[in-house]
């Protein structure tokens, strides 16, 4: 085969997690491991694992990672950003005096807020969704060698969703009755008096209810210890939500078949151009064995009837080239992203921000869907950190502030393709003077984190610049820096320098100033 294996080697954690659990798994589990597996193939190049053996070409052209990447820059490229509420501003939570949001701006520092994210995305879009355990490890359970961390700290681990085995109330959709973390792995025994040790596959479990947490390790006793939380401390984020269902939907689910169908056309067309690059030769009316073979060689004494030729390729390859363009164009189609952000040569010009969102129209409009569910399950998380933080002592909630505000976050997923920050900047502008939006909003628009502070920081400036000025105005009566006129005016650039008011007066008197009588 070209460029990929075909088969994953029998180590590879997807067989020998579907091998050891097979006595634990009901054909509901079995069948959702075997979708998931599939998935990961496709993405990592195993395309031709469920198909029969053929001596002929095996072209791997593996699409699926390419969208699969491309969702996840588009979404997650510029991670997330996040506000608290404002009845916790000015509030602290810590002994060092941090709010609620700079102490979730610091888990998430901690935790490695981009690569999470990036690795986030990557689950979801491939498998339909991604579950994240918060985890609170207490400083002798860490590997700290700064001593950075005092009191212990909260980790936030991704879990592959293979591992993850979820039991929900049937009468209440997305409500977790149990969670079930289980997978194998190989555990090493105790050397024994000639210093070896033996290696053996166990099974490890992790059974969580919002009362108790049962643990089994191989064949170990069961350790069994209460749940501090009062909830199962897991968040799903799904990838798509469908109706009805508590799975997510990845997004190769339909993108598998066409590439399946593009790699068996691609092969057959790569096989046709093998077997003509070095064509038959058929002879008529004389013997092969009279002939010498090889390069530069001459034939002669042949009969004159005789006839040599290389076998042609007379079939319209064109069409076969032209099906599999066809297939590559339904993948975008049904992947929802654009042929010309595929990859490949673009014209450079001065697209504006909207028109280029037109032309990423399909994407962006998944990616918007997408986008709603990785915001909700963000904002499910960042609760889950406050509470288990919250319960280990590393925080506290004010008396004063009720839990809906103390736990109250919301999360802004930024758009990835460049704007017009001029004309957006114009607009702000421009419904602040006449009283639509206010400093919050404006500065909420342009993705700005904690604005409180930035709002008061903001002010402290201005009051210092107003005083040093009136110092400075008080001393020179006649310094008339203030003026109007000397005052910087936001332009776009498109408007020539003019004002709103004298780019209208042009466009319907011809001139700057008022029509003439």
């Amino acid at each position: 085969m070209i460029g990929f294996e075909r088969v994953r080697s029998f180590d590879n954690f997807f067989n020998t997690n579907l091998l050891g659990l097979q006595g634990e798994l009901d054909a509901k589990d079995v069948e959702r491991l075997r979708r998931i597996r599939e998935a990961w193939n496709f993405y990592d190049g195993y395309h031709w694992e469920e198909l029969p053996e053929q001596d002929t070409p095996e072209l791997t052209v593996n699409y699926c990672r390419v969208f699969v990447d491309k969702y996840v820059a588009f979404e997650l490229g510029k991670a997330f950003s996040f506000i608290t509420s404002k009845k916790m501003d000015g509030k602290f939570i810590t002994d060092d005096e941090r709010t609620v949001f700079d102490y979730l701006e610091d888990v998430w520092e901690d935790n490695d807020q981009y690569l999470f994210v990036t690795e986030l995305g990557q689950i979801k879009s491939v498998t339909g969704e991604a579950w994240v355990q918060v985890r609170y490890y207490d400083p002798s359970e860490l590997d700290d060698p700064y001593g950075e961390y005092e009191n212990g700290r909260v980790k936030l681990l991704l879990l592959p969703t293979q591992t993850v085995f979820p039991v929900f109330d049937p009468h209440q959709r997305g409500v977790l009755q149990s969670l079930t973390v289980m997978y194998t792995y190989e555990k090493v025994s105790e050397p024994n008096l000639f210093g070896r040790v033996r290696k053996e596959e166990v099974i490890y479990k992790q059974v969580w209810t919002k009362d108790n947490c049962t643990v089994i390790d191989g064949k170990d006793e069961p350790v069994t210890f209460p749940n501090k939380y009062g909830v199962i401390p897991f968040v799903q984020i799904k990838n798509i939500v469908e109706a009805g269902r508590n799975e997510g939907r990845g997004d190769l689910d339909d993108i598998i078949p066409l590439n399946t169908e593009y790699n068996m056309k691609e092969s057959d067309i790569s096989e046709i151009i093998d077997y003509h690059a070095a064509p038959v030769t058929i002879v008529y009316g004389a013997k092969i064995g009279n002939l010498e073979k090889g390069a530069n060689k001459m034939w002669g004494g042949i009969p004159k009837d005789a006839k040599v030729e290389n076998l042609e390729l007379k079939s319209d390859l064109g069409a076969s080239s032209n099906h599999t363009l066809s297939l590559k164009l339904a993948m975008c189609e049904v992947g929802g992203i654009p042929l010309a952000a595929m990859g490949g040569a673009q014209a450079i010009s001065n697209t504006s921000g909207v028109a280029l969102e037109y032309i990423n129209m399909p994407l962006v409009e998944k990616t918007r869907v997408k986008r709603q569910a990785t915001e909700n399950g963000l904002e499910h998380l960042n609760k889950l950190i406050l509470l288990v933080s919250m319960l280990e002592g590393l925080v506290k909630k004010p008396k004063d502030v009720k839990n809906r505000d103390f736990f109250w976050t919301s999360v802004t997923v930024p758009d990835t393709l460049p704007k017009d920050k001029i004309l957006e900047l114009q607009q702000i502008q421009t419904e602040m003077q006449l009283g639509l939006e206010s400093r919050e909003g404006a500065l909420e628009r342009l993705g700005r984190e904690n604005i409180a502070d930035v709002i008061e920081r903001i002010d402290k400036e201005k009051e210092k610049e107003m005083s040093s000025l009136s110092n400075e105005n008080s001393m020179n009566p006649n310094n008339n820096s203030n003026n109007e006129e000397d005052m910087p005016e936001l332009n776009s650039g498109f408007t020539n320098g003019q004002t709103p008011i004298e780019t209208v007066r042009k466009e319907v008197t011809g001139q700057n100033g008022g029509a003439k009588l």
